[in-house]
């Protein structure tokens, strides 16, 4: 689009003879309107007096009709003075960089207009225009811009630095954030180059260098480096990442300028190798001697076993890999398993746990305890699961002959024993021969001590059936205060000989649950027996019956001394006991809490507790107000 301006001088000359003659006569005339530019003459009035094809085409106009329109019909000037006003003397002519045009339709147009005046002697001021839609050129550039203004963005965001090297004469040109991350100020003259390969962990330095010698030499149109950077202090170390391209060749086609960019990458090592540790640590627990690790897919396919599930299962790996989850599992504990694999796999459950029947190769039974974990994609999504699986066969043949051993002295001990407290209660019953005193104490002693040892003896089969899921319940709707009332009257004994008095709060007296009475008055006697152990003398125990929307809680209160705060995680645990040794003398075989936890809870109830050391202990338990359903066994 230059022609037009260098030879505007001519043009002026051929329309000045132009307009002397018969304009439709003279030969460039009709030139003029064959040319690829915009071209338009203004007479001294601003009268259109030419305008060419081009010039038609762009304000859409037909032949013809411009002529002897004013310009400022397509010219957003109010008259052809304000054109001039643009033209500084003793110039003759000017480049109008952007000016508004208007389009016969109405639209506006953004117009560069080179404006060239001369005087006619005989019709007086005269304008050549040479007219160029730029619209686009604007909308193009702003696009640029806009691009540019992002990518700036985006480098500042990323807090890149970016730079120019010049292999001719060995310089370099830095952006403010490549001296950030080499921690340089503004204002600091050094050497960037210099400082640079000061700073670059000595191993790593050619391995920085690398990049560079690969772009020079021709071997990559682009490259990439990590290594080691020293912070300015000294201190520590920090990864940097370099990417280098070539940006400009000569003309023989060798590399005269490289750009590139440098980034701080220390998190991202830092994350990478605590990956890489993870992926390690669960590598090697993955392939434990010991336990079994099996990976599961969705669909139940094994997908990955250690050598510790060969081990335990006589299958190779291979064998294995072709089976799915249940093939290993014994047909009767299938039903339970799939339950939770399914629920674990909707996400209703995080984990199970549960004890079955492995089928060994060899056809033999191999109990496992087995414990499954869903692992989730970065989506949250169900990936795979994991399975670890260990051999509990000896375990539970030590353990069912442990409760065969238990149960059989337990059941030795109950019998003879019933018949000596039963001899004791008749002699204390005798009245025809009245004992002496000591004899009536050491009566009264056996007694006790026999009553004991059958507590002890039923706490211990409780226990048995418990940890073998024997125990049986039969629910059926009770009235709770009366239930509660009978256990005090039975605790009556205990809480006379320790000084203590029960109080039952019961602002609902037809309060009701399903309970099993038998149970229920075991639960009731073992928080009054603590209470009344622990409680001061001539204080009070508070028993309260509270209805709830979906339940009734009641509690147990007393006074004391507490539970420490470091043993009170391990109140229901079996053998427990809060305060034993000589600080509290109390006896007890610590099976109590345990065994009243399993009965609330198997029969749908909660249970828990508060303890304020010095002041307050409140064991509360809940009983369910409709039938909890599937708990009148298990």
């Amino acid at each position: 689009m230059t022609a037009p301006n260098l030879c505007i001088c001519h043009l002026r000359n051929a329309w000045g003879r132009a307009l002397n003659t018969q304009l439709k006569d003279f030969p460039i005339i009709q030139a003029f309107k064959h040319m690829q530019v915009a071209l338009m003459i203004l007479g001294s009035e601003g009268q259109i007096l030419h305008s060419n094809h081009k010039t038609n085409r762009l304000f859409g106009y037909d032949e013809g009709e411009l002529i002897a329109r004013n310009i400022c019909d397509v010219l957003n000037v109010e008259s052809l003075a304000e054109l001039n006003a643009f033209i500084e003397p003793p110039a003759v002519d000017t480049l109008i960089k952007k000016i508004a045009g208007r389009h016969k339709n109405g639209d506006l147009l953004t117009l560069s207009v080179h404006v060239t005046i001369w005087i006619d002697a005989d019709h007086g001021p005269q304008h050549a225009l040479v007219l160029r839609d730029i619209s686009n050129e604007l909308k193009t550039a702003s696009l640029v811009r806009d691009e540019l203004k992002r990518a700036n963005n985006a480098i500042v965001g990323a807090h890149i630095g970016v730079f120019e090297y010049n292999p001719v004469d060995d310089t370099v040109i830095v952006s403010d954030i490549w001296r950030e991350l080499l921690e340089l100020t503004p204002t600091d003259e050094v050497d960037v180059q210099v400082e640079w390969r000061e700073r670059v962990h000595p191993d790593d330095l050619d391995a920085a260098l690398e990049p560079i010698r690969l772009c020079l030499e021709n071997t990559r149109e682009r490259a990439r480096c990590e290594y080691r950077l020293r912070s300015r202090d000294g201190t520590q170390w920090g990864w940097m990442r370099t990417d280098i391209a070539v940006s400009q060749r000569d003309e023989a086609g060798q590399p005269i300028r490289l750009s590139g960019a440098m980034m701080d990458i220390s998190d991202i090592k830092a994350t990478e190798n605590a990956l890489r540790a993870s992926v390690e640590q669960f590598r090697a627990s993955f392939e434990s001697p010991v336990i079994g690790k099996i990976i599961v897919g969705l669909d139940g396919h094994l997908q990955r076993v250690n050598a510790a599930v060969s081990n335990l299962l006589g299958y190779s790996s291979e064998e294995i890999l072709t089976f799915d989850f249940q093939t290993l599992t014994h047909p009767d504990d299938q039903g339970d398993e799939i339950r939770l694999f399914n629920q674990l796999k909707s996400g209703e459950i995080s984990h199970y746990e549960i004890e079955k029947r492995c089928i060994r190769a060899n056809g033999s039974i191999m109990w496992a305890l087995v414990t499954v974990n869903m692992l989730k994609d970065a989506d949250g999504c169900p990936e795979y699961f994991i399975c670890q699986i260990i051999d509990i066969t000896e375990k539970r043949r030590l353990n069912e002959l442990k409760s065969a051993f238990v149960s059989t002295v337990s059941h030795e001990l109950r019998t003879p024993l019933t018949s000596v407290l039963g001899s004791l209660m008749l002699l204390s019953a005798l009245n025809d021969e009245p004992l002496s005193d000591e004899a009536q104490r050491l009566l009264f002693i056996a007694q006790r001590n026999g009553e004991r040892l059958r507590g002890l003896v039923n706490n211990i089969l409780d226990f048995e059936k418990f940890s073998a899921n024997k125990m049986q319940f039969s629910l059926s709707r009770k009235q709770l205060v009366l239930l509660v009332e009978e256990a005090v009257m039975a605790n009556l004994a205990a809480a006379d000989i320790s000084d203590v008095r029960c109080n039952v709060i019961c602002p609902d007296r037809t309060a009701s649950g399903f309970v099993d009475p038998k149970r229920f008055e075991q639960v009731m006697a073992n928080l009054l027996s603590n209470a009344t152990k622990f409680a001061p003398k001539g204080s009070s125990i508070d028993i309260s019956i509270i209805a709830q929307s979906e339940a009734v809680r009641i509690s147990v209160s007393n006074k004391g001394e507490g539970i420490p705060v470091s043993m009170q995680a391990q109140m229901f645990e079996p053998f427990f006991q809060a305060s034993p040794g000589t600080t509290h003398p109390k006896g007890g075989t610590g099976l109590g809490l345990s065994i009243t936890k399993q009965i609330v809870e198997q029969t749908g109830g909660e249970i828990g507790f508060e303890s304020i050391p010095n002041e307050t202990t409140t064991f509360w338990f809940t009983v369910p107000i409709e039938d909890p359903g599937g708990s009148s066994a298990h």
